[in-house]
């Protein structure tokens, strides 16, 4: 496959230039291009803000890189949801920066194989993506521009180009592991709890949380198998109108938990773990410290009554780790949930670098304070979980959190599905969660199913009235949270494999040495466990309405088969002995699964 790979330098004053360092061929299909950009100071001239949108007005490198169609099918990229398909270069653009995103794009073929795959290691900074067929050519044409705040400082960068025929999961999981080594900062802990299903209450209560009512809830979700609490927005404010014009105080409503710390404490007696939500960035304009700090915002969004404050102001940076150790201090909290950082960015009100500022690059301030916050509240108490949502889910991000939720998609099970793969693949030991679970209140027991199998390699989020829920609807939850523990190693830890990127993952398998577990989300679909004879308990969970699954078993081999309806009821059991890779057609109920066991007297004679 033919590529080019050639950088340039671009500003309003044109005053740097690009000196190629070294050219390192890691293997015959993987290539790394190293850069280093200077300053020139006889054509340097000081940069203004001017009338042009964020970031034009900034120096930056332009790099470009064209490979052949040839296979091509689809893009991955990190943030790309249900696109994609390949599109026009004329048409699409993705920005990434250190809380969103992150710098990689994976074009596969029809086999879910990689063709060609491009990544930077710039982690932090923002850097805009334009990529896609160039009609005239017949080729991918992809421009990435890295925007430089401070030129006067050499830097460096590198562009990797894999064009390895793997499979795309593998390329994709590879170049996280390649940017982890480029980053000194180790990546945050993973305690058991951060895999362990949750109980949320944005989607069940909103913003009008009751400290008794909820802990009647997480009695219930305690005795379901939920072993943490996530109390989100409205546990700091009298307001209920889901905005945040009170945030930035971070004192407890006394309305609704009259005492904060005796709440916590009960949650803990149940054996549950506290979270608690915070808007990082948000600064209320109706809060108290809003006259204190409203001159130190990167902008002032009138919609949300809230300014975004700024963190290249130490004093801020200060405030906002104060806010969450003595949260930790007072109330023995188990874990944050950190909220918006994507905000902290560049806006067309953006203050420039000035009086009080110690940091001049936005993203150089997040990542101090992130890290600051890291370290102070882990000096208090170890095993402390931090969830942060797509897209705040780069390299950088996993040195501050240990857990990745999906993109709020409320009783979407497809978008859960894609969110929690396109996650599962770039995340490493991080934990991935799905968002939060709900469904109405009527709503029959196989969708409920259904919806939760989208999300079952991924740790569950369950967001609604416990105590509302129908007896068939609570056995469906009680019977897919027990099998979400009882097979989390293979779940959350096995060798995931995602097919079919362009089709949105009609199925998902993840297996360990004894056990491997097939989501199959279309119907018709034939599952082949021909290459697993070595697997004692194969699983296909029905993520569909069809009523037939079919499937090759390897060869010569007794196995159990175990029917169960979506409540986890066993429907039928038989004995069935393989041979000549037959596809087998086995009733299969919607919401349910089927159970392969083999037996003990597995091998028989040909």
């Amino acid at each position: 496959m033919k590529k080019i790979c050639n950088v340039q330098t671009t500003s309003q004053s044109n005053y740097l230039k690009v000196i190629p360092k070294q050219k390192d061929r890691i293997s015959p299909e993987v290539e790394e291009y190293h850069y280093k950009v200077v300053s020139a100071p006889e054509m340097h001239s000081d940069l203004t803000r001017s009338n042009l949108p964020p970031l034009e007005d900034r120096p930056f490198v332009r790099l470009r890189v064209t490979c052949d169609i040839l296979g091509i099918v689809g893009m991955w990229k990190p943030d790309g949801g249900f696109q994609k398909a390949l599109h026009g270069d004329w048409s699409y653009e993705f920005k990434t920066n250190i809380s969103h995103s992150a710098p990689i794009l994976c074009f596969f073929d029809s086999q879910d194989s990689n063709r060609f795959t491009i990544s930077v290691s710039e982690l932090s900074k923002d850097i805009c993506f334009t990529t896609g067929v160039h009609e005239e050519t017949a080729e991918i044409y992809t421009e990435i521009i890295i925007y430089l705040t401070d030129s006067s400082q050499p830097y460096h960068f590198c562009c990797r180009i894999d064009t390895r025929p793997l499979r795309f999961e593998q390329i994709i999981q590879e170049t996280a592991v390649w940017w982890d080594l480029l980053l000194p900062e180790e990546t945050m802990p993973v305690p058991e709890e951060a895999i362990s299903p949750m109980y949320s209450t944005w989607y069940s209560y909103h913003q009008e949380l009751d400290q008794q009512n909820l802990l009647r809830e997480c009695y219930m979700a305690s005795e379901m198998g939920m072993r943490s609490v996530i109390i989100d927005d409205g546990w700091q404010t009298r307001d209920n109108h889901r905005g945040y014009g009170y945030c930035g105080d971070w004192v407890n409503e006394s309305s609704k938990f009259h005492d904060f710390r005796e709440f916590v404490d009960n949650v803990h007696r149940l054996g549950m773990k506290c979270i608690l939500w915070y808007s990082v960035p948000f600064l209320g304009k109706f809060s108290d410290k809003w006259e204190t700090y409203k001159n130190l915002c990167l902008h002032y969004e009138p919609s949300l009554q809230a300014g975004v404050l700024d963190p290249r102001y130490p004093q801020v940076r200060e405030y906002l780790i104060s806010v969450y150790r003595e949260a930790l201090l007072t109330w023995d909290l188990d874990g944050f949930k950190l909220d918006f950082i994507d905000s902290f960015r560049d806006y067309k009100d953006t203050p420039p670098f000035g009086h009080g500022m110690d940091y001049s690059e936005i993203s150089q301030a997040v990542h101090r304070l992130m890290i600051d916050i890291r370290h102070t509240l882990l000096e208090i108490k170890q095993n402390l979980m931090f969830e942060f949502r797509q897209n705040y889910i780069g390299p950088q991000i996993r040195r501050y959190g240990n857990i990745f939720r999906v993109a709020d998609c409320p009783l979407s099970g497809i978008t859960n599905r894609v969110g929690i793969t396109d996650l599962r693949l770039l995340s490493g030991s991080c934990a991935v969660h799905s968002d939060m679970l709900l469904w109405h209140k009527l709503e029959s027991p196989e969708d409920i199913a259904i919806q939760i199998i989208n999300c079952i390699f991924a740790t569950l989020q369950i967001s609604v009235r416990l105590d509302s829920l129908e007896p068939r609807q609570r056995q469906v939850l009680e019977h897919y949270i027990d099998f979400s523990v009882k097979y989390r190693e293979t779940l959350l830890k096995g060798s995931f494999t995602a097919k079919s990127p362009l089709g949105l993952y009609p199925v998902l398998l993840s297996a360990t040495k004894d056990i491997k577990i097939c989501a199959v989300y279309e119907e018709n679909y034939c599952v082949d466990f021909s290459d697993s004879s070595d697997i004692w308990e194969l699983w296909i969970l029905n993520g569909t309405h069809g009523n037939i699954q079919y499937v090759i078993l390897p060869d010569h081999i007794l196995y159990s088969v175990v029917q169960k309806d979506c409540m986890g009821k066993i429907v039928s059991k038989t004995d069935l002995k393989t041979s000549n890779k037959q596809v087998l057609s086995i009733p299969s109920l919607a919401g349910g699964s089927l159970c392969f066991i083999k037996q003990e007297t597995a091998s028989l004679p040909c």
